[in-house]
């Protein structure tokens, strides 16, 4: 019962801390493992933080090849299991912004979590990844072969 209270409790705090961002996500928080909040942003929101500023990382965290396949224009690649070793000396209040392939997958959610589990205080997920942004003919780099 003690479990159950402490994550309404987090979601409460979590929505009630996204009223005042006005780039707060649009999705509702999903509790993690490491008891934080873990933020969902939905592609609207994205496209329009990458139109309107740039104090944030956007972070793929797919493999190389598929980066180079195709990845959202203005990212950056550090595979999933590369990420710990390459944020290391990052500074822990900076925005960061993680994605991969799609909702399924497991990667982007992971990468977010490892961030926060860091020490990282504003990581932001995009779960529709590059098939959503890909359908929404949003900005990017690449055909998307690997895609289909």
């Amino acid at each position: 019962m003690r479990v159950l209270i402490l994550i309404f409790v987090l979601c409460v705090c979590g929505l009630a801390a996204q009223a005042q961002d006005p780039v707060a996500p649009t999705a509702p928080p999903v509790a993690s493992a490491t008891n934080r909040i873990l933020r969902v942003i939905r592609a609207e929101l994205l496209h329009a933080m990458l139109q309107r500023t740039n104090d944030f990382v956007l972070v793929d965290v797919m493999p190389r090849l598929y980066y180079q396949d195709y990845h959202i224009k203005g990212s950056m690649s550090v595979p999933e299991e590369e990420l710990a070793a390459t944020v290391r000396d990052w500074p822990r209040g900076r925005r960061m912004v993680v994605y991969c392939l799609d909702a399924e997958c497991e990667s982007g959610r992971d990468a977010a979590l490892t961030l926060m589990t860091m020490g990282f205080t504003d990581v932001l997920l995009y779960e529709g990844g590059k098939r959503e942004w890909r359908a929404r003919k949003y900005d990017a780099m690449g055909k998307g072969k690997l895609l289909d």
